[in-house]
């Protein structure tokens, strides 16, 4: 993380390194690790293998996740076991998932309502522009 400018606001200075943070949950396979260490902790090699990757792609977004301060390392012998750094990471991922779910939930319970009764879609859109 990039620290904060002599001349920035410690309001822009967090909400750039927020949005720095969120880089970690901009790759679908990112969330996947995310979601698998947050069970428990994890090798290179098991995530490697539950994710069909080579080890050095799981590596590599690991190492992006470890970077950005989402996750931890513990050594033994020849593996690496990562584990996350705060549980709130993890909330956060999920409340975000969550909140998704609901959304497309929403959108196809309303095409379903639209396909069943179209007219009224129809009334809808007509009184929604006055």
């Amino acid at each position: 993380m990039q620290p904060c400018k002599p001349d920035e606001s410690v309001d822009m200075c967090l909400f750039k390194r927020h949005a720095e943070f969120c880089s970690v949950f901009s790759n679908p396979l990112r969330l996947q690790m995310m979601f698998l260490i947050g069970e428990r902790e994890r090798s290179v090699s098991e995530l490697a293998s539950l994710l069909g990757l080579s080890m050095p792609h799981a590596s590599q977004h690991l190492r992006v996740m470890r970077d950005q301060g989402a996750l931890l390392t513990r050594k033994d012998g020849r593996a690496v076991y990562y584990r996350m750094s705060n549980p709130k990471f993890l909330a956060a991922a999920t409340l975000v998932r969550e909140g998704i779910c609901e959304m497309l939930r929403r959108n196809a319970e309303a095409a379903r309502q639209q396909q069943e009764n179209p007219e009224m879609h129809l009334v809808h859109a007509l009184t929604d522009k006055n």
